[in-house]
């Protein structure tokens, strides 16, 4: 099964490479494959850092989160609260 939600970026400079490194450093902790879509379509893997930082996604983009795995509920979860913690950057 898959599960998915979108979530607003919230921090004031959007996904540059230390909420990149947060997002990444947290999805190894779940065993989940996490996808993440931004507004343009663009895809990343949350497995890759390179990858997040392509969705180049400013404040107020939106983001789709979808998470498959044994562990998806929780990493979406954990996911959705760091998005809307503002990756603790504000």
């Amino acid at each position: 099964m898959t599960v998915k939600q979108t979530v607003e970026i919230k921090n004031r400079l959007g996904m540059h490479a230390r909420p990149a490194m947060k997002l990444f450093d947290l999805v190894q902790s779940f065993d989940a494959e996490v996808l993440l879509r931004n507004d343009f379509g663009t895809e990343a893997e949350a497995s890759s850092v390179i990858a997040l930082l392509m969705l180049d996604s400013a404040k107020g983009g939106l983001i789709e989160i979808e998470a498959t795995g044994p562990d998806e509920e929780q990493a979406l979860a954990a996911i959705i609260e760091l998005f809307n913690a503002g990756f603790n950057e504000d």
